[in-house]
This record gives C-alpha cells, sequence and structure tokens, in this order.
C-alpha cells in the first residue's frame, strides 16, 4: 500500500502559514495596545519610556525606591518576595536585610503592603490602589509621566495636584528628591499655519505667554533633574518588570518560535513543491 503524502504536505504547509501569520498578529496586537496606555490629560502626550528588564542594576534601584517610598501605602500583591528577589538577582539574604523591615514577613509572603485597606480608607479617604498591574491597565508612558508631573497647589488636601491625574488623592512622597515643582508661564513662538514660527517685520520670532509649564525650583530637592529622571525611570521599570515578570522569557522563546515557523514553512513548501511535480 502506497501512502499519498500530498494532502498531508499540503495542509502542513496551508497551516503552518496560517498560525505564522497568526504568530505575528498576535504580536503587533499585543504591543500596539500594550503601549497605547491613557492620555495624560494636562500633560498633553505621554513621555516615551522604553523598558530595559535585563538591566538589573535599574530593576534593583527600582524596587529600593519603590519599597523605600511606595510600600507603605501601596501593595504588590500579586507578587513574592523570594521571586522578586530571584528575578533581580539579588542574594535573598542582602534582600530581607537591607529592604525587608518586618521581621514577621516570610519570604514565600506575598507583598500585600503595610497599611490595612480599612485604615487606609478612613485615613486618605480611599483606600490606595495595588500597583502590580498599574503599568499594564494605564501603560509604562502614562505611569512614569504621571510620577514626574506632580506640581504644588494649595487649593487640594495634600497641597499637590498632577498634570496627568488632575485632583489625585495621594501626597507627593518624592517630593524631597525632585523638590519644589510649581506651574510657571512662559513666552512661545506664535505657530503660522504652515507650522513654523511667526516672525514681525524684522524677522523676529513673535511670542505668547503661555501657562501650564512645569518648573522645578532650584535647590528645593536632593537630586538634580537628571538624577531624579533616571529615579523614576528606574521605578517604572521595577513596576513594567512587575507587571508581567516573565515578558523577558517569553519574547525570548518567542523568537524561537519564529525561527521554528520560518523553517518548517520553508521546508513544507519545497516538499510540497516536489510533490506537485507528479501532477505534470
Amino acid at each position: 500500500m502506497t501512502i499519498d503524502f500530498k494532502p498531508l504536505c499540503y495542509s502542513l504547509v496551508k497551516y503552518s502559514s496560517t498560525l505564522f501569520l497568526y504568530f505575528f498578529i498576535s504580536i503587533f496586537i499585543n504591543k500596539t495596545y500594550a503601549a497605547e496606555g491613557g492620555p495624560c490629560k494636562d500633560y498633553g502626550e505621554c513621555e516615551e519610556f522604553k523598558h530595559s528588564l535585563t538591566d538589573m542594576p535599574s530593576l534593583q534601584s527600582g524596587a529600593s525606591t519603590f519599597i523605600t517610598y511606595c510600600y507603605g501605602c501601596h501593595s504588590l500583591q500579586y507578587s513574592r518576595w523570594n521571586r522578586v528577589s530571584s528575578d533581580l538577582e539579588i542574594p535573598e539574604e542582602i534582600f530581607f536585610n537591607s529592604l525587608v523591615f518586618d521581621p514577621s514577613i516570610k519570604p514565600g509572603d506575598l507583598m500585600v503592603g503595610s497599611m490595612s485597606k480599612q485604615d487606609s480608607a478612613e485615613w486618605f479617604g480611599v483606600a490606595p490602589p495595588d500597583l502590580t498591574l498599574v503599568t499594564r491597565l494605564h501603560g509604562s508612558d502614562w505611569v512614569y509621566t504621571y510620577l514626574k508631573t506632580f506640581y504644588e497647589d494649595s487649593s487640594k488636601q495634600y497641597g499637590v495636584n498632577n498634570l496627568v491625574y488632575p485632583g489625585v488623592a495621594m501626597p507627593n512622597v518624592l517630593a524631597a528628591l525632585q523638590g519644589n515643582q510649581q506651574l510657571v508661564c512662559k513666552n512661545v513662538p506664535v505657530i503660522a499655519s504652515n507650522g513654523g514660527e511667526k516672525r514681525d517685520d524684522l524677522g523676529k520670532t513673535i511670542t505668547e505667554e503661555k501657562c501650564g509649564y512645569l518648573s522645578v525650583k532650584e535647590g528645593t530637592g536632593t537630586l538634580n533633574e537628571q538624577e531624579f529622571d533616571k529615579l523614576i525611570y528606574d521605578l517604572t521599570n521595577f513596576l513594567t518588570y512587575v507587571g508581567d515578570p516573565d515578558k523577558i522569557e517569553r519574547e525570548r522563546l518567542g523568537w524561537y518560535v519564529v525561527f521554528f515557523f520560518i523553517i518548517f514553512t520553508a521546508l513544507s513548501s519545497l516538499l510540497y513543491r516536489e510533490y506537485q511535480k507528479d501532477y505534470h
């Protein structure tokens, strides 16, 4: 009995090609919607954030910043202490001695936060949200921009407001590092209908005063602008990792899948063409 491989070969080419196309479409959709995030409202376009989940010093710095300044109110209830320690390549003993200040916490415990929701809701009017998936919800661009756009506003309960999240009900816990940031007015060029700057008869740029620009009062923070931006980058990078701790491994394996489909589709196509010769 002779087995006819032609139908099988045709099916392999057809379905491998379909899977290959579906894989690329799913990557495109995932990247598009994952990076879309929420609008940055009064700030305008969010600042672009490019994560670096293989940069261990950045992730370690971000973890330190989060636990020191954010963990008092916000939890990471879908993460475990020993998983974070392992993924960030921090020896567990050093991690617990340096960053975990509650001796009752065990390595396998969830990072549920140090403040009860009932107490925080009573003190702040609303319980601070868990931040495990904040970058998945809003996008890393949104989180990065939000953390940089607190400004002084005496009309608010905590004396600060935020351009990305107007009316935010939380203090600026990083104010001592960043300094006193305020909304100021500036003279900016008037833009013509052709997209260029308007100029007068003498060729000088015509300007107009516009308000709503952020400016940090010099000497009021312990970090300069570049140092603070780096701190916020590391913190956002850490939150990006927390939101999807398997992202790097998944993307690494994804390329092997892509190469497999390319080679398999090519070989199946060649085999199919060889069988097609029998019809002629």
